[in-house]
């Protein structure tokens, strides 16, 4: 039994041993950096959506945190969470970098009573190379409120999911900084598609 059991462990152990590399490790050896990158699924090669022009849409919910103390400092009507819906457009780069605008309707009013809050923005993102692309962006821009004009800005996390060559589904997490009167935030949680036309 135990002559078997070395016999087994040398017919194993033989192509191992032997001079010349394994065959997957000889074609690793051979392939170019980016495609043994990509051959692990990494790497901007693959997972990444098309660099050049983009647009894309997104919708969710939005909510203004401390929403009822501002309803209890005005007569008018306050809605302090509704739906909203955004669009925006710009420029992917290849390196992951996106520089763009976007046009939010929040949904939710104003703490004075002014108008429902819309944002006109522009900013940067950027996503991280995988087959799942984390996100983060910042953007600024004036928030719009019936006749009145108050600076936001926001950041942003989230995850894109390459549906096709030129198309992304997005889910983002939101968070709006808005100065009205005193800073206030509004937090956003919106899903949507991304159209890209680069190469």
């Amino acid at each position: 039994m135990r002559r078997s059991l070395v016999a087994a462990f040398v017919l194993a152990w033989a192509p191992f041993a032997a001079a010349d590399p394994q065959p997957v490790f000889g074609h690793l050896r051979g392939m170019p950096p980016a495609l043994l990158v990509g051959a692990f699924g990494g790497g901007h090669s693959h997972g990444r959506g098309p660099h050049g022009f983009f647009f894309g849409a997104d919708t969710g919910w939005a909510w203004l945190q401390g929403g009822a103390d501002a309803t209890a400092r005005t007569t008018g009507t306050v809605d302090t969470s509704a739906w909203c819906f955004g669009a925006r457009a710009g420029y992917q780069l290849r390196s992951g970098l996106a520089i763009q605008a976007r046009t939010d309707h929040l949904g939710i009013t104003a703490p004075d009573a002014s108008g429902t809050l819309g944002i006109v923005s522009a900013g940067v993102r950027y996503a991280f190379p995988s087959e799942i692309e984390p996100f983060a962006e910042a953007m600024i821009g004036p928030a719009l409120h019936g006749p009145s004009v108050s600076p936001a800005a926001e950041l942003g996390i989230g995850l894109s999911v390459l549906a096709t060559r030129h198309v992304t589904f997005d889910l983002t997490a939101r968070d709006w900084l808005l100065d009205l009167g005193r800073v206030r935030h509004a937090p956003s949680i919106a899903f949507g598609i991304t159209a890209g036309f680069g190469g």
